[in-house]
């Protein structure tokens, strides 16, 4: 069985899209070698081919022109026809045309549910291009039951073609407990005292003013001086959060870290009191577990993906709701007990996702992919 993967994602760092791809090529490759695959790049150089291996049974295919509305219909096109492809894998959009049963990807419908947070170009081209990469996919793949429903209720997907299919957490996330490389970090970072973390793209949906508001009414009745660390690269109407942070009573205590090094990321992760995420959307939602990996207790939203993501190892909060994400930074800030509860829970929580099942599993759906009826 031959296997085509666009992985140009993975060459990105900052995302869902990037970690995902990641995780599932990485444990893919080292899974007993019974498919052989091409990945779709647009820089095989990347350190993440390197780091593959020399696996005899991957090639890596470089794709251009970079821009995906010609390199999708046409280069990846020619190219799935070029390697005599079994199957296609690919995020959200594939060429129209191709060699192989088409496997499809979309981690959540955001750009349908929360358009405000995409440009307006980019939110129209997805609702025109998904549903048709959806109906003529041989099989679906999604990180969520929120998502599998989300998906037949918007486009009538039949539930047998959508394999509801957990992603996982990079191994070498794990707690940082040597005091030198956690005041390293806080001392690259410039973080001065204990600190609340949020970390993901600065999106709208993300909720950062949320996060923000909530922090402005806590700081002010804490005893000890605490820090909000917000982690994560620039994206659409990130301007907002600018403007907001500047016209704060509390932005002193602000700390935008940008995009954060795979290398730094355990050690920040590790040394904040608490980890928050009230985001309004998610089809899964890779940071509430990548902090519980590395023990830290997590405020999350109570809506879409997440309450089936964390389980009962976090503080659920309605993200629309400023006091319920005030409330919860309060009672972990202040309660060392619910802290370690929730370190507890979260460690377990974690061993529920795993790259290699998540790789299994989507082997499966490309075998079930060449074997059903065109």
């Amino acid at each position: 069985m031959k296997i085509g993967i666009d992985t140009h994602a993975a060459e990105a760092e900052g995302s869902g899209n990037c970690t995902y791809i990641r995780g599932l090529v990485r444990a893919l490759v080292r899974l007993p070698a019974e498919a052989e695959y091409v990945l779709y790049a647009l820089d095989p150089g990347h350190p993440f081919y390197a780091g593959l291996g020399a696996e005899h049974h991957v090639t890596v295919r470089r794709l251009w022109p970079r821009h995906p509305l010609l390199r999708i219909p046409l280069s990846m096109a020619a190219a799935s026809h070029r390697d005599r492809l079994d199957v296609l894998h690919v995020q959200y959009v594939g060429p129209p045309f191709h060699r192989g049963r088409l496997v499809v990807t979309i981690h959540d419908l955001a750009f349908l549910r929360v358009p405000r947070s995409f440009p307006p170009l980019q939110a129209l081209r997805l609702r025109w291009q998904i549903p048709l990469n959806a109906r003529r996919a041989a099989a679906v793949v999604t990180p969520s039951q929120h998502s599998r429903r989300d998906l037949r209720n918007a486009y009538g997907i039949p539930e047998d073609r959508i394999a509801v299919i957990p992603a996982a957490v990079d191994s070498d996330l794990v707690p940082v407990r040597d005091p030198a490389a956690l005041a390293a970090v806080r001392g690259e970072l410039g973080i001065a005292h204990r600190y609340l973390l949020t970390l993901g793209r600065l999106n709208a949906r993300k909720n950062l003013l949320g996060v923000l508001r909530a922090f402005e009414r806590v700081r002010p009745g804490l005893d000890e001086p605490a820090q909000l660390v917000i982690a994560g690269p620039r994206d659409y109407r990130a301007d907002q959060l600018d403007r907001a942070i500047a016209a704060s009573p509390c932005r002193k205590d602000v700390l935008r870290v940008g995009q954060v090094s795979a290398g730094t990321l355990p050690a920040l992760l590790s040394g904040a009191s608490a980890f928050v995420y009230p985001s309004f959307f998610e089809g899964f939602g890779f940071p509430p577990l990548e902090a519980m990996a590395c023990g830290v207790p997590v405020i999350c939203s109570a809506v879409t993906s997440l309450p089936e993501v964390v389980g009962d190892a976090a503080l659920t909060v309605d993200p629309s709701r400023v006091d319920e994400i005030a409330d919860a930074m309060r009672a972990l800030l202040n309660d060392p007990a619910l802290r370690a509860a929730l370190v507890e829970r979260g460690a377990r929580r974690v061993r529920h996702f795993s790259w290699r099942t998540t790789a299994e599993r989507t082997l499966d759906v490309y075998r079930r992919a060449l074997a059903a009826n065109p």
